[in-house]
């Protein structure tokens, strides 16, 4: 799965993600956003590039209409194992993240 990580996404989660095989880009890596991107801004450039956002901000983003899926992972206890074991259940068991929000946490 191609991912777009927000800003806070704890970087213990994208090295498991990577480990499993997902393609993990940064926002604050990725030209033409960085730390200081909206979230507008954001999802259009995860729509434009095929990526699902990952992130833990649990209001914002659940607001678009439009999106190419949007993975919440609150800011919890979760380890980066349980976090790569939900979005590889997710990945195996939906068939599209197109306009879903899913909360990692209800995939442990």
């Amino acid at each position: 799965m191609r991912l777009l990580a927000d800003v806070h996404v704890k970087t213990a989660y994208i090295h498991a993600l990577r480990s499993e095989g997902h393609t993990v880009e940064r926002v604050v890596d990725t030209n033409g956003l960085g730390a200081t991107a909206t979230d507008a801004e954001i999802r259009s450039y995860a729509q434009a590039n095929g990526a699902v956002i990952l992130t833990n901000d649990t209001k914002d983003f659940a607001a678009f209409d439009t999106h190419r899926g949007i993975i919440i992972v609150p800011q919890t206890d979760v380890t980066a194992g349980e976090v790569a074991g939900a979005i590889n259940r997710i990945e195996r068991l939906v068939s599209t993240t197109s306009n879903l929000v899913l909360y990692a946490t209800n995939w442990l």
